[in-house]
C-alpha cells in the first residue's frame, strides 16, 4: 500500500522470490514533485508478518558551511537536501580521536553533535567543543542516511571556536 493506495502486483509492483521491484510508473507517481524528504510510504504486507515501511525519498548531498562561534555551542548552517543524519566521527590530524567520547571517533548523538532539520543547522554541543584540545584542528566527518560524508575541520582557540567545509 501507498498511503491508502494499493498497488496493484503486475502492475504497480512484482515479486519474484524474495525480491520487490517497484514499477517506474508506480515509482513516479510515488514521488510527485521530487521535493526533498519522505514523498511516499509504503507498506509491505507479508503472510503472518508484521507491515514493512518503505519510504520513498527524494535527496541530494547535504553542504554545510563555514561557521563562527564559541564553545558555548557551535552551529553549522546545514542544508539537508532531504538526507539525515545518521553519525559523526571526529579525530585529530595524529589519529587520535576527538570528543569527549574517547575510546571511538564515532561521537554520540545529543550530547556531542544535534541534527537541527526544521533551522537547517547542525549543533556542535558545549560537551564536545570543551573536549576539544586548544589550537588544534579537529577533523569531523559527517554520516548521512544516503551514504552521503561531509568532512568539516573544527578549532578551538580559548573559548572561540571556528568551522570549516573541507
Amino acid at each position: 500500500m501507498a498511503g491508502s493506495t494499493r498497488l496493484a502486483q503486475g502492475q504497480g509492483y512484482t515479486v519474484s522470490d524474495n525480491q520487490l521491484t517497484l514499477t517506474a510508473a508506480a515509482l513516479t507517481r510515488l514521488v510527485g514533485s521530487r521535493a526533498y524528504g519522505t514523498n511516499a510510504t509504503i507498506e509491505a504486507r507479508y503472510s503472518g508478518e508484521l507491515p514493512w515501511q518503505i519510504y520513498v525519498t527524494t535527496y541530494d548531498s547535504p553542504v554545510l558551511s563555514d561557521a563562527t562561534g564559541s564553545t558555548s555551542g557551535l552551529t553549522l548552517p546545514t542544508q539537508y537536501r532531504g538526507d539525515q543524519l545518521a553519525t559523526m566521527e571526529a579525530t585529530y590530524a595524529d589519529g587520535s580521536n576527538a570528543g569527549p567520547v574517547h575510546w571511538s571517533p564515532y561521537q554520540e548523538l545529543n550530547v556531542s553533535f544535534s541534527p537541527d532539520y526544521s533551522g537547517n543547522g547542525l549543533l556542535l554541543t558545549s560537551d564536545f567543543l570543551n573536549a576539544l584540545r586548544d589550537h588544534t584542528q579537529a577533523r569531523l566527518v559527517f554520516h548521512f542516511w544516503s551514504g552521503a560524508t561531509v568532512t568539516y575541520h573544527v578549532t578551538k582557540n580559548a573559548r572561540a571556536v571556528t568551522g570549516t567545509v573541507v
